[in-house]
C-alpha cells in the first residue's frame, strides 16, 4: 500500500516501516524490536493490573497471592531481559552489517570513480589521437611535391612491387627517387671534376701560349736589327 498522499506527503496512519525494509537483517531487527515492545507492554499491563498493596500481607492467602504476583513479574522481567539481550545482539549485527555495506559502498564508489576517471582519460586520449591523425592527414608532406615516377610506370619497371600496398609503393618510389638522385649527384660530381680538370688544362695551355707569345715577341725584338739590314739590301 502506498503511504504517500496526493500532494506527495506521507500518510502516517497508513505508513508501515516493515514494508520499506529490504534486507533480512533489518527485518529481523524490526521483528525483535516488536517483540521487545510486546514484552514491555506485557510487563507494564501486568504491573498496572496488579498494583502493590499499600500494606504488607497479613494472611496466608494474601502472602500466596503476593508471591504468585511476584513470580509472574519475575517471569515477565526475565522474558523482557532475554528479549532485550536478543534485540541488542540483532542490533549489533545490523550495525556491523551497515559498516560492511558502507565499506563496500565506499570501495565500489572508489572503483566507479576510477572507472569514470579512466573513461575521461580515454576520451581525452581519443580526442588527442584524432587531432594528431587529422593533423597528419592534412600535413603538407614534402614527398607529395617530389617528382616521383608514376605508380603504373614504377610497377611496370619493378614488377616485384606488383602486389604491394599503396603505402609500400610510396615508400619504394621515394627510395627509388633517392637512389636516382644519389646516382645523378655522383654523375654530377664526376662531371664537375672533369670540368675542373678541363678548366685546369685550358688554363695551363693558355699560360703556355702566353709564355710562347712572350718568347716570340722577344725573338722578334732580338732579330729586328737583322730584319732591317736585310730589308735595306
Amino acid at each position: 500500500m502506498d503511504a504517500a498522499g496526493l500532494d506527495g506527503s506521507i500518510d502516517r496512519s497508513a505508513f508501515k516501516l516493515i514494508d520499506h525494509l529490504q534486507t533480512p537483517q533489518y527485518v529481523r531487527l524490526y521483528d525483535e524490536t516488536q517483540k521487545l515492545k510486546e514484552r514491555v507492554n506485557d510487563l507494564t499491563s501486568y504491573q498496572q493490573a496488579h498494583p502493590r498493596p499499600s500494606k504488607n500481607p497479613s494472611t496466608r492467602e494474601e502472602v500466596d497471592a503476593e508471591k504468585k504476583i511476584q513470580n509472574q513479574l519475575d517471569q515477565l522481567e526475565k522474558r523482557l531481559r532475554a528479549q532485550l539481550a536478543m534485540t541488542r545482539t540483532v542490533y549489533r549485527a545490523c550495525v556491523m552489517k551497515i559498516r560492511e555495506e558502507k565499506a563496500e559502498t565506499a570501495e565500489k564508489k572508489a572503483a566507479n570513480d576510477a572507472l569514470i576517471l579512466g573513461l575521461h582519460n580515454l576520451k581525452y586520449e581519443e580526442q588527442s589521437l584524432r587531432s594528431e591523425i587529422a593533423a597528419a592527414q592534412n600535413y603538407n608532406h614534402k614527398y607529395t611535391k617530389l617528382p616521383l615516377i608514376p605508380t603504373d610506370a614504377f610497377v611496370e619497371k619493378y614488377s616485384q612491387y606488383a602486389d604491394a600496398s599503396e603505402h609500400e609503393l610510396t615508400i619504394a618510389r621515394i627510395e627509388q627517387e633517392h637512389q636516382d638522385r644519389v646516382e645523378l649527384e655522383a654523375r654530377r660530381q664526376e662531371k664537375l671534376k672533369q670540368k675542373q680538370k678541363l678548366i685546369a688544362e685550358v688554363k695551363k695551355s693558355k699560360d703556355d701560349l702566353t709564355r710562347l707569345d712572350g718568347m716570340v715577341e722577344k725573338f722578334v725584338e732580338h732579330f729586328e736589327p737583322i730584319r732591317k739590314v736585310l730589308a735595306t739590301e
